[in-house]
């Protein structure tokens, strides 16, 4: 895919073309959020529609007719939609929000003259993918659903880390944190939902510290992502994986698991800081969250950091108990940032977004 060359085309129809872009862009975003709370909204559908076909012909405007090809196996989709001959949900869901994020690379590698993501060969298939789903029977569409999650987001196994794996971020060898960590592999081993975790989170966590210079103690935060759900483990299998509600007394037993890790860092010593951090790391910043009830200025930023890495891996391996595809990060991305100033600290959602949106886009 050819870059746009910038010394033709008008700078002003440019800046304008990607200006109209990125609001459309977000705005597809956003009802694609509002539709999963109301699958059936024809006013929603028929929006989304309109955006999507906005973009379509804004890029053959500005001379990315080859993107377009992409958008089209969308409309496709959204046509039957708009029809009620398919019923939307999460599924299809995350199909259409990753061959929207799928554009928006596209766009950005042409704009700035960079190798495209998705290179012309692959892109038939992606769009013969998508478009199928518009025509395919209930019993197919979960596996072709799949095709086009593996085909829009190749994942790639992360090993789990080894040795003294944070060292970059500042962390030398100590004797409680290596505790800590050989206690993990028990731990993960009392679910297979939570095999890498800790590690995936550690990493993050410290990376979004990093990123804000370091305003929390980086092993203090890594002894507190080791330990935030310690005493989860200790919960019964059934309650674990319980997939319905919890009753008021199965949530008051959850709610405990708190007090395990934080008695249990105190009892150690020199884990004060990280002990406040697992106590804290279920408050909210509108104060609806427990143990306490505390609001933003009460809560330490190793909690705030906390609750957002930990909410982003949940939502992205939410469905590992029903054995269905992870869920795009972009999925969980626009998760974490609907929450931003209730449940989640706004501050620190700009420094998530920053590490984990592709070009730092808001």
């Amino acid at each position: 895919m050819s870059a746009i060359d910038f010394s033709n085309p008008d700078q002003d129809m440019v800046a304008d073309f990607f200006a109209d872009f990125e609001e459309a862009y977000q705005a597809a975003e956003r009802l694609l959020l509002k539709l999963e709370r109301n699958p059936t909204d024809t006013e929603l559908l028929a929006d989304l529609f309109r955006r999507v076909h906005t973009i379509k012909g804004n890029l053959i405007y500005i001379g990315l007719a080859n993107i377009c090809p992409i958008l089209q196996s969308v409309e496709d989709v959204l046509e039957p939609l708009r029809q009620g001959k398919i019923i939307y949900d999460d599924l299809l869901s995350d199909v259409i929000l990753l061959a929207m994020d799928a554009t928006h690379k596209l766009v950005d590698s042409s704009l700035n003259g960079q190798p495209a993501p998705i290179d012309a060969d692959h892109m038939p298939p992606i769009c013969e993918a998508i478009s199928h789903l518009a025509s395919c029977t209930r019993e197919e569409r979960p596996a072709l659903i799949r095709q086009c999650i593996a085909l829009l987001d190749p994942k790639t196994e992360k090993p789990a880390a080894q040795g003294n794996a944070y060292a970059d971020f500042g962390i030398a060898h100590n004797q409680d944190l290596a505790f800590f960590a050989q206690l993990l592999p028990a731990i993960d081993e009392r679910s297979p939902y939570w095999q890498g975790r800790t590690h995936r989170i550690a990493e993050l966590a410290l990376a979004m510290n990093r990123l804000a210079d370091n305003p929390v103690d980086p092993q203090q935060l890594l002894a507190a992502v080791y330990m935030h759900d310690f005493g989860m483990a200790f919960l019964p299998l059934s309650l674990l994986h319980k997939p319905g509600t919890y009753t008021e007394a199965e949530r008051t037993l959850v709610r405990r698991h708190l007090h395990i890790a934080v008695d249990l860092l105190k009892t150690m010593g020199d884990w004060d800081a990280a002990a406040e951090m697992v106590g804290q790391h279920h408050e909210t910043m509108n104060g609806t969250g427990y143990p306490n009830g505390l609001n933003e200025s009460q809560i330490c930023d190793g909690a705030k950091i906390i609750a957002i890495v930990d909410a982003f891996d949940a939502c992205v391996n939410s469905r590992a108990h029903v054995n269905l595809p992870q869920r795009p990060l972009i999925r969980a991305i626009l998760e974490i940032n609907r929450y931003a100033g209730s449940q989640f600290s706004q501050c620190w959602v700009d420094v998530f977004n920053t590490i984990a949106r592709p070009n730092n886009r808001q």
